[in-house]
């Protein structure tokens, strides 16, 4: 049935306001960083970032408001974003301009160590390196794993494999929690602990919601490609390599999507298996961040927003190929 022209600007107002409900934390979070201190306790509704200026001696200076006594406010003048010296001004003196304090990032930055410098490796050590080492890892093993485990239960007739597949499925119902501390004493005995390999190996052996995600765009795959292979002498690894693999790269988005985010969000595994600072990923770090320096808003937005980025952009770079994906991964039973 085709849509009459007012209910697609319904619809489309619709949705524009559930866009604009869900955009405004960030948009908080995105102007809290950028502003300075006095603003973020006095301005909590105001999404644009600005400061107080006065002119002095003809330049302009960025000053933060102390004690008022009468017509004079005593102020404190900063100078390249850090505080010098204190001046007595009139209070009518006073304008309120547009400011964005990046300085909260660099800051930041320099506090948290996210990205540590070093003269022979540059951002070799880190918590960002370490993180993206983990994420790497983490997707190119639920690939491989979820991939080949998908195609042996979507295009390999054998016996026993419907109740493999529901044994697998009823997996997905244990949680987290049921099977956290058997997996931390199986890690210390092989002597994992305290390193990267708890994180990563356990992706080389599947992911269930995935591999039923894969085997279900495998079955939408015409049969006939399939036995096409086989008949000119293809074996299954390749017809899993050469015809599987490249028609599947919609749902192998949607799986590396998922697996980025979810090990780039990750906090309770490397918490338990990370022992050491420096081999901490990004998401302890910003919780050490909280506990030493959390009274500082500005700075924990700054960093919460370049974690938050990153996936943001990933998404925007890869919506097309991920809504195909979800689409298409269900479209046979």
């Amino acid at each position: 049935m085709k849509l009459r022209t007012w209910q697609i600007w319904l619809a489309t107002a619709a949705l524009a306001g559930l866009s604009v409900i869900f955009a405004v934390p960030f948009m908080w979070m995105l102007s809290t960083s950028l502003k300075v201190d006095e603003k973020i306790q006095t301005e909590h509704l105001n999404l644009i970032p600005r400061a107080t200026f006065i002119v002095h001696n003809g330049e302009t200076l960025r000053v933060r408001p102390l004690q008022a006594r009468g017509d004079m406010q005593e102020v404190q003048v900063y100078r390249d974003n850090r505080p010098a010296e204190k001046l007595m001004v009139r209070r009518t003196d006073l304008r309120d301009g547009f400011y964005l304090n990046t300085a909260n990032y660099t800051e930041a930055l320099r506090r948290a160590q996210f990205i540590a410098v070093t003269d022979r490796w540059p951002f070799v050590r880190g918590y960002l390196a370490n993180t993206l080492i983990i994420c790497v890892l983490t997707v190119t093993g639920t690939l491989l794993s979820c991939s080949l485990a998908a195609y042996g239960l979507a295009c390999v007739e054998w016996r026993g494999r419907e109740l493999l597949l529901w044994v697998m499925l009823s997996t997905m119902m244990l949680p987290g929690q049921v099977t956290m501390i058997p997996l931390f004493m199986t890690f210390r005995k092989l002597g994992w602990i305290n390193t990267i390999l708890p994180l990563v190996v356990p992706s080389f052996l599947g992911n269930a919601f995935f591999i039923f995600l894969l085997r279900q765009f495998y079955r939408s795959i015409p049969r006939d490609l399939i036995e096409a292979a086989r008949i000119d002498g293809c074996g299954e690894l390749g017809i899993w390599a050469r015809i599987m693999l490249p028609l599947s790269r919609p749902a192998l988005a949607v799986v590396a999507l998922f697996t980025f985010i979810g090990s780039w969000n990750d906090f309770l595994r490397p918490l338990i298996y990370l022992m050491e600072e420096s081999k901490y990923t990004m998401a302890i770090g910003l919780a050490s961040f909280q506990g030493q320096y959390g009274g500082d808003w500005g700075q924990m937005m700054a960093m919460s927003l370049l974690m938050t980025v990153p996936i943001i952009v990933l998404f925007f770079f890869t919506q097309k190929t991920f809504i195909q994906g979800v689409k298409l991964a269900g479209i046979k039973g």
